[in-house]
């Protein structure tokens, strides 16, 4: 299984940094993308992180699953318009996306939320357009799409992106051997 975390100025780095390791311990193939056209990203608390790629190098063509991590830098990767073109391709094709905090919000402006149950992070349902807005959840997988509310639920969402790659045997196995209690 290959997935693509995209990164930019401001990501989260918990949502950002836990999901790309909890992933690679399950055996999950994560690359790490900047939108900013350039490798070295800076997360919302300072953290410089090297991106493995950049986006105009990416080849999605066996790739399972597209991340979005949340943070102040989610207006960033809503005004990148081959982001969100690559999104929108992947949802059609009813191929795996998922977001946290208010990362969702980009895939309920898309349209992409409509009918279908999302969370994102607190006070941003808004944006969450047709979505039927699950509060009191912390981690939604409603199809092909997996939304969560935010630097807190972070496990809990790559642990249910583990699920859905490779079974819940493996994410239990993963969450066991991290000592993380659910």
């Amino acid at each position: 299984m290959k997935t693509l975390l995209f990164l930019t100025d401001g990501f989260e780095e918990i949502e950002a940094i836990a999901t790309v390791d909890i992933l690679r311990r399950a055996g999950i193939d994560v690359t790490t993308v900047s939108v900013t056209n350039k490798k070295t990203v800076v997360g919302k608390m300072g953290v410089p992180v090297t991106a493995d790629t950049l986006f105009e190098e990416v080849n999605t063509s066996d790739i399972d699953m597209l991340i979005l991590p949340g943070g102040p830098g989610v207006s960033s990767l809503d005004q990148h318009e081959e982001l969100k073109s690559l999104v929108k391709e992947f949802h059609k094709e009813s191929k795996w996306i998922a977001a946290i905090c208010a990362a969702p919000t980009i895939f309920g402006k898309m349209g992409l939320l409509e009918g279908r149950k999302a969370i994102c992070y607190p006070g941003l349902e808004g944006d969450l357009k047709g979505a039927c807005v699950q509060e009191e959840a912390v981690v939604v997988h409603d199809g092909n799409v997996i939304t969560s509310k935010g630097p807190g639920t972070t496990f809990e969402f790559a642990l249910k992106i583990v699920e859905v790659l490779k079974g819940a045997d493996k994410a239990q196995e993963v969450a066991k051997n991290m000592v993380y209690h659910q």
